[in-house]
């Protein structure tokens, strides 16, 4: 018995330009496609339901794609693939010469959005870019303070900033890819869990491609809360230390690593690491959000330590 569907919400007329791509879990993407507004030609959409397992989360997405106009389809898997398989699977079933991944709490910023990396494709063909992220549209409550800051420090730069660290400045989302160059070099599928298969990816195409860097940024507007943040920390240590063994050089110079490599040598890391949560949690609502921030990262660096050779 088959563990996948595919649902066609709109056939394609013709071969299209672009693709974007965007796989989803328990999370509803029709707020990023009703924000498209009218969709360009030469545009298709590929959704996969990484297994949520929801017929009405499935209906909601068929319903925001038809209104679109574009050529759409939607992939629902009887089983969760993980990241990297997740967008591997899309790639094969994407029609355009170039790919766009979008996850699915992204807002594009401009409303001629698409219309940007359709421009960049036709006059300057890359076969890698990436647009950039912000938090223009995206909401902060007290709940989301703690990511709302750690994000816009770290995620949301310039293109000439973000240029001088190609690769390790380039994530998943609002990433554009020569379809073919994609094929002949897919994610990792063993960076399963949460974290780092954007930037083994990217790591690993450097060596071969150059990773433009453009001014076409979308929104983060899934900020996590403060525990959801905690977790994903602590599913993401195994992915980080399969990084560091597949790219030692690179990642030896991530301040992360530095960080990780010292606390792994210090002495009670237990108790260190419930101080470092309870700091960034801020119970009591007294504390600095730069000393929220710093608590967090140290936090995060004592589970990649656990997973350091």
């Amino acid at each position: 018995m088959s563990t996948e569907q595919t649902i066609i919400v709109r056939d394609r007329a013709h071969t299209p330009r672009l693709s974007v791509l965007t796989p989803f879990y328990r999370y509803d993407p029709s707020a990023m496609l009703k924000h498209f507004g009218r969709v360009p030609a030469g545009v298709e959409f590929v959704l996969l339901d990484d297994g949520s397992a929801s017929a009405e989360l499935v209906s909601n997405v068929v319903t925001a794609l038809h209104n679109t106009g574009a050529p759409a389809r939607v992939i629902v898997s009887g089983q969760n693939l993980g990241r990297a398989r997740a967008r591997n699977r899309l790639v094969s079933e994407a029609n355009g010469d170039y790919v766009l991944f979008l996850d699915a709490d992204m807002l594009p910023d401009a409303p001629a959005f698409l219309s940007v990396w359709l421009g960049i494709i036709e006059t300057q063909g890359p076969r890698v870019a990436f647009g950039g992220l912000s938090l223009a549209q995206a909401q902060r409550t007290p709940e989301t303070a703690l990511h709302f800051a750690l994000f816009g420090g770290s995620d949301c730069q310039p293109a000439r900033r973000r240029a001088r660290r190609a690769a390790q400045a380039t994530a998943s989302s609002n990433l554009l890819v020569e379809r073919d160059f994609l094929i002949a070099h897919p994610f990792d599928s063993h960076f399963t869990g949460w974290g780092f298969e954007d930037t083994d990816w990217a790591l690993d195409v450097a060596r071969v491609a150059e990773i433009m860097h453009v001014e076409n940024s979308a929104t983060h507007a899934g900020l996590d809360d403060v525990t959801t943040l905690m977790r994903k920390s602590a599913e993401a240590g195994p992915n980080f230390g399969r990084l560091a063994r597949k790219h030692p050089t690179q990642v030896k110079r991530f301040a992360a690593h530095r960080i990780a490599s010292a606390l792994r040598a210090s002495p009670a890391r237990n108790t260190q690491r419930r101080i470092y949560s309870w700091l960034a949690r801020d119970p009591r609502g007294l504390a600095p959000m730069r000393v929220r921030c710093a608590a967090f990262k140290l936090l995060r660096a004592s589970h990649y330590a656990e997973h350091l050779a």
